[in-house]
C-alpha cells in the first residue's frame, strides 16, 4: 500500500468507541457521536503556543489554494489530493530571511477529526490534523514554518495538500481550506537563514506488522559534508493511533476475546543506513480531537495535534560511508505494530545535504559506532483476571556514533550521543472502563564537533509525560456515565556551548490539562474544563501565556 493510499483509510470505526475502547478495541459499552458538543457551538480552537517570530523584511504572499472543499476523499474521482503550483515570487527572490504557510479552515456540522498532509516537490513538508466541528461552524489557523525547505523553494514545484473527509447524511462537515505562502527577504537586521544545500527524500512509507520496514536508494553528493535526517511519523488505525496505551501481549494472550491492543506502550523509529541503525525517533503521543473523549478538545487541541513533529536525527557521522557515488539504502523499521486492519505507521523520511562549497569531493570515516540494533525494553505485568491487571513497561538507549569528514577547512569531526528511556505504567479494571494510564519519556541528544573551528557542543533535552484517568458506567436502567481527565506535557531546553562557555540556550514548557464529564439517562451532563500554559525562552524573546476553557470557551486568559 502506497503512503498516499494509506493515508486515506476511514477513521469511521475508531470515532464510535467510547474512550476505553481507543486503548481496548471491541469493547462496546456505548456509542460517542463524532460531534458530541456542549451545545450548537463552540469557540473556535486556538492554541496559547507561541506564534512565529515573523521578519519585519519586504514579504510576498503567494495564495496557492483558496476555499478549495474537501467532501469526499474516496469518490470517484476523490476530491483529494488537492494538486496546485507553488512558485517563488519574483518580487521576492531569495535568499529568504523566513518562509511561513498559513493554513485557514472552516466547518459546520457533524464530522470526524481528519489527518492530512502537504507536500511540495514529492516531499512532505507538514503533517496535521483537523478539529471536530461545531453544528454552527468553526473556523481554525494554523501557521508552519518552511523555512528550512528553501532548497526545495527556489524554483516552481507541484503543491499537494492531501485530506481524505467522508459525508453522507449524517457526517455531514464539509472541511473547507486555503492555505498562503509567504516569502520574507533577507536584510541585515534579518539576515538570510542557514539552510542546507540539498534536500532528498526516501519516499513515503507505511509500516505494518507484515512489513515493518520501508526503503529508498539514494544517491549522496560527492563533496558531502553534513547531513541531517527528518521524520514525519504517526499511527494509524484503531490500535496504533493509541499504541502508547496499548497492553503487553501475554496481558491479551491471557484475555481473549476481549478486543485488547497489544504490543505494548512503546513505540521506536529506526532509521538504518545500508542495513546499519543510524538513529532513532520515539513518537511523540499525539491525541486528535476525536481521541478519547472530543470533550476535552474543545476548543483547545492536544499538543502537536494540529502540527505533528518533524523528528530530527543527525546523521553526519556516517557522510564517509556515502560518498563514492553509487545508490546508498536508507530505511525506516517500526519495532512493533498491531495486526489489526488499517494499522500502520505512515510518513516520510526527508534527508537535509549541505556541502563543502570549497571542494568537489570530501572524504571521510566512521570511527566509532555504538549504536544498539533496538532499545532494551523490560515488562513486568500483574495479571489479576477477569480482564484487569497492571503493568510496566520501560525503555532505554545509550547510543554513540563518531566519524570525520575531510573538508577545505579541515577535518571536522562529528561524534552524535543519545541518551533516552522510556516508561509506562498502566492500571486496568471493569474490562478497560476503569484507567489510569502514567507515560513519561526523557530524550537527550548530544552533538559535538570539532577541528575546523572551535569545539562546539550542542545539547537537546526533551521531556514528554502523560497522565490519563478514564471511569465509565452504567446501570440496568440505562443510565451511562463518563468521566475523563488528562495531563500532557512537552519540555524542551537547547543549549549550545563553544568552548568552555554557553553561547545559547532556549527552553520551552507546554503543558495541557483537560477533563470532562458526560452523563446520560435519568439527566445529562456535558461539561469540560481545561488549561493550557505555555512558557519559553530563547532568541526569539519571552514568551508566556496560560488560558483556562469551560464548556467550549475561554473563561479567563483569553
Amino acid at each position: 500500500m502506497s503512503a498516499h493510499s494509506a493515508l486515506r483509510i476511514p477513521r469511521r470505526a475508531a470515532r464510535l468507541l467510547l474512550a476505553a475502547l481507543l486503548a481496548l478495541v471491541g469493547i462496546l459499552t456505548a456509542g460517542v457521536p463524532a460531534r458530541a458538543d456542549f451545545g450548537t457551538d463552540y469557540h473556535d480552537p486556538f492554541s496559547v503556543t507561541q506564534p512565529l517570530k515573523r521578519p519585519t523584511t519586504k514579504s510576498c504572499a503567494v495564495e496557492v489554494m483558496h476555499d478549495r472543499q474537501f467532501r469526499n476523499g474516496y469518490g470517484n474521482p476523490p476530491d483529494t489530493p488537492y494538486v496546485g503550483q507553488l512558485t517563488p515570487p519574483a518580487d521576492c527572490a531569495g535568499p529568504w530571511s523566513k518562509v511561513v504557510l498559513d493554513l485557514h479552515g472552516q466547518v459546520a456540522g457533524r464530522q470526524f477529526d481528519r489527518l492530512f498532509t502537504v507536500r511540495v516537490g514529492g516531499v512532505e513538508v507538514m503533517m496535521s490534523s483537523t478539529p471536530e466541528p461545531s453544528q454552527d461552524g468553526i473556523e481554525w489557523r494554523v501557521e508552519h514554518d518552511l523555512t528550512r525547505y528553501a532548497p526545495l523553494l527556489t524554483t516552481p514545484q507541484p503543491f499537494e495538500f492531501d485530506l481524505a473527509n467522508v459525508t453522507d447524511s449524517t457526517y455531514t462537515g464539509v472541511f473547507t481550506l486555503s492555505a498562503t505562502v509567504t516569502y520574507y527577504t533577507a536584510n541585515a537586521a534579518w539576515p538570510a537563514s542557514e539552510q542546507a544545500d540539498r534536500l532528498l527524500t526516501a519516499g513515503g512509507f507505511s509500516l505494518t506488522q507484515a512489513a515493518p520496514t520501508a526503503a529508498g536508494d539514494l544517491v549522496f553528493p560527492a563533496n558531502l559534508e553534513r547531513l541531517t535526517a527528518e521524520v514525519y511519523a504517526r499511527g494509524g488505525g484503531a490500535c496504533e493511533e493509541f499504541a502508547y496505551a496499548a497492553a503487553p501481549d501475554d496481558f491479551v494472550a491471557r484475555n481473549p476475546g476481549l478486543g485488547y491492543c497489544g504490543k505494548g506502550p512503546f513505540r521506536e523509529l529506526r532509521i538504518a543506513v545500508d542495513g546499519r541503525v543510524a538513529g532513532t525517533v520515539w513518537p511523540y503521543p499525539v491525541i486528535y480531537t476525536g481521541g478519547w473523549e472530543p470533550l476535552l478538545w474543545r476548543p483547545i487541541p492536544g499538543i502537536f495535534a494540529f502540527d505533528l513533529p518533524a523528528y530530527q536525527v543527525d546523521l553526519t557521522p556516517y557522510v564517509g560511508l556515502l560518498l563514492d557515488g553509487r545508490p546508498h539504502s536508507v530505511s525506516i523499521t517500526v519495532n512493533q505494530a498491531e495486526k489489526q486492519s488499517n494499522d500502520a505507521w505512515t510518513g516520510q523520511v526527508n534527508l537535509f545535504a549541505t556541502v563543502d562549497h570549497g571542494s568537489t569531493r570530501t572524504s571521510g570515516a566512521l570511527t566509532d559506532y555504538r549504536v544498539a540494533p533496538e532499545a532494551a525494553v523490560a515488562t513486568s505485568l500483574d495479571d489479576q483476571g477477569g480482564g484487569s491487571g497492571a503493568w510496566q513497561v520501560t525503555a532505554t538507549r545509550h547510543d554513540l556514533a563518531r566519524g570525520w569528514v575531510q573538508t577545505s577547512h579541515g577535518r571536522v569531526t562529528t561524534e552524535v550521543r543519545d541518551d533516552l528511556s522510556f516508561r509506562s505504567g498502566q492500571r486496568l479494571a471493569d474490562q478497560g472502563n476503569d484507567l489510569v494510564l502514567h507515560n513519561n519519556a526523557d530524550l537527550t541528544r548530544t552533538t559535538s564537533n570539532w577541528g575546523g573551528g572551535p569545539h562546539r557542543v550542542r545539547t537537546a533535552y526533551e521531556a514528554e509525560p502523560l497522565d490519563v484517568t478514564y471511569r465509565s458506567t452504567s446501570d440496568s436502567v440505562g443510565n451511562s456515565d463518563q468521566r475523563a481527565a488528562m495531563q500532557l506535557g512537552y519540555h524542551r531546553v537547547d543549549t549550545t556551548a563553544t568552548g568552555a562557555h554557553t553561547t545559547s540556550r532556549a527552553s520551552v514548557d507546554h503543558t495541557l490539562s483537560p477533563s470532562a464529564h458526560r452523563h446520560s439517562g435519568d439527566s445529562t451532563v456535558r461539561t469540560a474544563e481545561s488549561t493550557e500554559s505555555y512558557r519559553a525562552s530563547g532568541p526569539d524573546g519571552p514568551y508566556e501565556r496560560t488560558v483556562t476553557t469551560r464548556d467550549g470557551w475561554p473563561v479567563n486568559g483569553g
